[in-house]
């Protein structure tokens, strides 16, 4: 197996030129085994990821003994650029790795190919969890396969817990009562509540039966501006504004800048994570990592909230000549034996029903992954999300001061036009 990882988006793009698609004359590469076979891979890689990738290639090979899987890993801060260049140009890879919310704005301009008779061919295809795979498809038709996903929980001390006799909060008032009973007793902040958490904020909003957006004849209409949106904003940022759980030096940040490391040094009671974060803690410190448990988003009045599934799908591009090979490639790598093992390296929960961690710290998350939730299947939702942090932006703004229903009113009508791109 070869290796590329790309240094910068020039770099990227001539790459992608000199080595896009399959050894196949097909143009539609049915029943072919090409001399090579290109695939990207998103993030810098690791040599734990390389290694895993050899053993889906020698079990690839046994299928396509003549074919040479070339990696090229596309470091994040790279792919929009990668990717734009790329379809612009006509050239990329066979198979590519993509997050799951620029699946349908790659759908919408023509550079994935549809899978649909490939997919419903493939014996595991009942396997995938089918709200994810939902966002995979357009028109009726298939063009990306759920790789694996990030489900956020709330991550706390069970020790603390069970000193102070706190259950897992099912509701919001258990969360806030949680949260001010550890800050009283331990002394450190109840909860961490970043602005900058999209996912996050988008459980509390579910939780509440509120919504972004909804699709009414044909084009998303905000909800934002709605009674059950405005009220979870207003929760949330009540934990910092209100209730005084929450630290205000968090405003502005992300989980990673400041929570995740607060926690695990046992400086702050509870936060919203992933399953992925458990090994980053235990860099940070493992003291007391056996004393680290997850328990659901709560909803509002009680039960789970629903949990947005961030992560990575696989696709064929649109224009490879090794049709076959790349979504053979896709089955071997979204097999149940390598899907397990890719969990437990990565820690992101598998998007197949069949598969969860064998790490028990984490078996919780299995069960929360089944009750995800996608945001609007909108080609704007990255710009939404991304580029303009409509929702963080928002929410910074009310936890410094600004009133809730003016924020998301506002917020709102970005949301009006950017997910009718």
């Amino acid at each position: 197996m070869k290796y590329i990882k790309a240094a910068a988006a020039t770099a990227a793009l001539a790459l992608a030129a000199a080595a896009c698609g399959g050894g196949s004359d097909d143009s539609d590469g049915a029943g072919q085994s090409p001399a090579q076979l290109k695939v990207w891979m998103m993030g810098d890689g690791t040599p734990e990821q390389t290694e895993f990738l050899e053993g889906v290639e020698a079990e690839f090979k046994q299928k396509h003994p003549n074919t040479d899987v070339v990696v090229k890993y596309v470091p994040w801060p790279q792919v929009a650029t990668t990717f734009q260049k790329a379809a612009a140009g006509g050239e990329g890879p066979d198979v590519t790795e993509l997050g799951n919310t620029d699946v349908q704005s790659h759908i919408e301009q023509g550079s994935l190919a549809d899978i649909t008779d490939r997919f419903e061919s493939w014996a595991d295809h009942d396997k995938l969890n089918k709200t994810a795979l939902e966002n995979d498809r357009s028109g009726g038709k298939t063009y990306a396969v759920p790789w694996y996903g990030g489900v956020r929980a709330v991550w706390y001390r069970k020790d603390w817990f069970e000193e102070l006799n706190i259950q897992p909060p099912k509701n919001w008032a258990e969360l806030t009562a949680a949260a001010k009973k550890i800050q009283d007793a331990k002394k450190v902040p109840g909860i961490g509540a970043p602005s900058d958490q999209t996912n996050a904020l988008l459980s509390f909003i579910w939780g509440n039966g509120g919504e972004v957006a909804v699709k009414e004849n044909g084009k998303f209409v905000g909800k934002l501006d709605q009674p059950q949106a405005v009220e979870a904003i207003e929760y949330y940022t009540g934990l910092v504004t209100k209730e005084k759980v929450a630290p205000a030096k968090y405003i502005g940040k992300n989980e990673l800048e400041g929570p995740q490391r607060d926690f695990a040094l046992g400086k702050l009671g509870m936060y919203i994570d992933g399953s992925w974060a458990l090994k980053e803690m235990k860099k940070i410190s493992d003291k007391d990592a056996d004393k680290w448990g997850v328990f659901p988003i709560p909803a509002k009045n009680g039960g789970n909230a629903p949990v947005m599934a961030g992560g990575s799908d696989l696709a064929v591009w649109a224009d490879s000549k090794a049709k076959d090979a790349a979504f053979d490639y896709i089955t071997v790598l979204n097999n149940a034996k390598n899907a397990k093992a890719w969990a437990d390296y990565s820690g992101f929960s598998s998007m197949r029903s069949d598969v969860s961690f064998s790490n028990p710290a984490l078996a919780a998350f299995t069960e929360i992954a089944r009750n995800t939730k996608f945001p609007p299947m909108s080609a704007g939702w990255g710009e939404f999300e991304q580029a303009k942090k409509v929702l963080p932006n928002a929410v910074k703004a009310i936890m410094q001061g600004r009133p809730a229903a003016e924020e998301l009113k506002k917020a709102n009508e970005q949301a009006n036009t950017l997910l009718n791109p």
